[in-house]
């Protein structure tokens, strides 16, 4: 059955990949798309009355959680703009004398310390509003920039003191230690830090199908 269900849902995911690549619809579409094809398989599993109520709750609980930190980004957003927070920032950066490289690398740093005690989404909207407009001054590929972002915020997830993704592991294997699913998880954490290194090292990995 886990065989089953792992496959169901890498079709579904292959399926919302190649759609968005082959321009059969957008990314916010394929999403619909993937939502669709979930629900038509657990409707396939037998999943009938309260157990599709339950279903819907959680989606409309946690949709209601993002679209809430979304505003407050928004909002945020709007008064770092007008208070030109980002660009004091940047005149200080370059005051400082500092490479693009060595920004992005600071910036990292500070990614990998919110992500052991932030969620990802909240960590990304509240930062990008004061991030972007820096990384657009000192002439940063904000692809390259955009990528090891999000590879240094999982990895983040992944690490101590707090971990968000470990917890979610501990939550659904209550039996299982901390201690040893963070042994577990290491050796991911090494890889992540080995392909973080390459990218930093090589930005054509990043954007090499881009060109």
């Amino acid at each position: 059955m886990p065989a089953t269900l792992a496959s169901t849902f890498f079709g579904v995911f292959l399926v919302m990949i190649l759609g968005i690549y082959f321009g059969a619809f957008t990314p916010t579409e394929g999403a619909s798309v993937g939502a669709f094809a979930t629900l038509l398989y657990a409707l396939a599993k037998g999943m009938r009355g309260a157990q599709l109520w339950h279903s819907v709750q959680e989606t409309l609980a946690l949709s209601a959680v993002v679209f809430f930190m979304l505003v407050g980004a928004e909002t945020l957003g709007y008064f770092i703009s007008v208070s030109r927070i980002s660009f004091s920032i940047t005149d200080l950066l370059y005051g400082m004398d500092l490479t693009p490289i060595v920004v992005v690398l600071c910036i990292l740093a500070l990614y990998f310390v919110l992500g052991m005690f932030m969620d990802s989404i909240a960590m990304l909207v509240i930062t990008v509003p004061v991030v972007y407009p820096i990384i657009q001054a000192m002439g940063i590929d904000p692809v390259w920039f955009g990528i090891l972002t999000v590879l240094t915020v999982e990895l983040g997830l992944m690490t101590p003191p707090v971990g968000m993704n470990v917890f979610v592991i501990k939550a659904m294997a209550p039996h299982v230690g901390l201690g040893e699913i963070f042994k577990g998880v290491a050796p991911f954490v090494v890889s992540d830090l080995i392909r973080l290194a390459l990218l930093i090292a090589f930005p054509i990995l990043s954007t090499l199908f881009l060109l």
